[in-house]
């Protein structure tokens, strides 16, 4: 099939279950530090990343994942380069975006020149906005986002920085490489669409929209909801929608809770549909729909536990060794700390100006492959997958999810040159 071209479209101290991750954060900077009392100290690299995200709220679960996602890339990281070192300040910026900029503002303050993290892609418009002004109003003090998640496609297109980086497959990408899978399957007729409203959830919806209407104009679309994002405690009247329509598949981009409770009450209402997610292993969707999910559940991802190289399976291990019933999701974050630990070495230096010409157009061996930084609009390239929710078979299906033996199969690979976007970026870029 021909591929069609892809569109242009706080406080720093908290009290309760959020603090601690400051004490966690604090910990694992002072580990970090101590290898500075070595006889090369002189020439390490010392990288201090902020992660701001939501450790408290609606969306806590993704937030605390994000968290250990990050810390078991840099434990693996650190351990085989000492020559330059990853630092991890975390804060809770509660999914409220005052807060994730009054925290950003209070970094930058104490110099730290990198950001992760965020929450949604609400949230990290905003810090994209107050990196940019920042810059403009401190020159040669720059700091660098590092955007591991939020994937509103306008964020390497239309609203494109020389000083944002984003390291996960947006919108229009991942939706290309899940209606491709769709459209195979002759058994897809009627499709609901149900999405968060705001940027992310508006464009998950246009985007599937344009390529079903472009690779298979017989599926007809017969609902489109929006919902108030992190707000629904009861999503029955929407199942109750769902099943009015006829529909035999619901493509969602939802995630967290917001997806959790969707999942939980269609398996409560026996919704005898499939689910097309962004985002269905993760977050406690696996455990909501259990078994009713098997062959139902689907998803285009980043993550996949039946292929890991060594260095996978080492921050995979490390990371369940400690949190036994959550799973990695997706591998946006463990990016970031392998093309900064390269453009770092290539920089020479950890000044964020030269780190970021350093990224652009950078390949290196990523996750599941090879990945590239493609230097025209700071968008990664990646490969995807398409996988279907399975028992455990100790063959297709390797690991369980959640603590289930259930996991994840994967159907497809799809190469990060079939989904690369039409480049849209007009960037100015700084002098070197």
């Amino acid at each position: 099939m021909k591929k069609p071209s892809i569109p242009n479209p706080s406080a720093l101290t908290r009290t309760g279950a959020t603090s601690r991750f400051i004490r966690n954060a604090a910990a694992w900077s002072l580990a970090a530090a101590s290898a500075l009392s070595g006889a090369n100290a002189w020439a390490q690299q010392i990288v201090r990343i902020a992660q701001l995200e939501p450790l408290s709220g609606p969306f806590q679960s993704q937030g605390e994942t994000n968290v250990h996602t990050l810390q078991a890339a840099v434990d693996e990281f650190n351990a085989h380069n000492k020559d330059i070192q990853f630092e991890i300040s975390v804060f809770d910026a509660q999914g409220k975006a005052q807060e994730a900029l009054n925290i950003f503002r209070q970094a930058t303050e104490r110099g730290i020149q990198y950001f992760t993290g965020g929450g949604s892609s609400a949230i990290v418009s905003g810090l994209i906005e107050a990196v940019n002004t920042y810059n403009e109003r401190n020159p040669g003090r720059e700091v660098l986002y590092l955007n591991h998640q939020a994937i509103d496609p306008d964020f390497t297109e239309s609203r494109c920085s020389f000083w944002h980086f984003r390291f996960d497959p947006h919108v229009h990408m991942r939706m290309f490489a899940l209606t491709s899978y769709i459209t195979r399957d002759a058994a897809v007729k009627k499709v609901y669409l149900i999405n968060q409203d705001y940027s992310f959830g508006q464009q998950v919806e246009a985007s599937a929209k344009r390529y079903l209407g472009s690779m298979r104009p017989d599926i007809a679309i017969v609902g489109e909801e929006r919902h108030p994002i992190g707000r629904t405690k009861d999503f029955a009247p929407y199942v109750a929608k769902i099943r009015a329509t006829g529909a035999d598949t619901v493509i969602t981009g939802n995630f967290g809770q917001d997806l959790v409770l969707l999942i939980k009450a269609a398996k409560d209402a026996g919704l005898n549909v499939k689910f097309y997610t962004y985002y269905g292993n993760a977050l406690g969707a696996p455990t909501a729909v259990g078994a009713a999910g098997v062959d139902r559940l689907r998803l285009v991802g980043t993550w996949e536990t039946n292929a890991m190289s060594p260095r996978m399976k080492a921050i995979h291990d490390g990371f369940k060794a400690k949190y036994p019933k959550t799973d990695i999701f997706h591998s946006g974050v463990i990016e970031v700390v392998g093309l900064m630990g390269d453009a770092v070495r290539k920089a020479g230096s950890v000044e964020p100006k030269r780190v970021a010409f350093a990224l652009e157009g950078l390949k290196t061996q990523g996750a599941f492959g090879e990945v590239e930084m493609r230097a025209g609009d700071h968008q990664l390239l990646a490969p995807l997958f398409i996988q279907t929710f399975e028992p455990v078979d100790g063959k297709k299906v390797k690991h369980g999810i959640e603590g289930l033996p259930l996991g994840f199969r994967t159907d497809a690979k799809i190469a990060a040159t079939e989904t690369a976007p039409v480049m849209a970026c007009q960037m100015k870029r700084p002098s070197r």
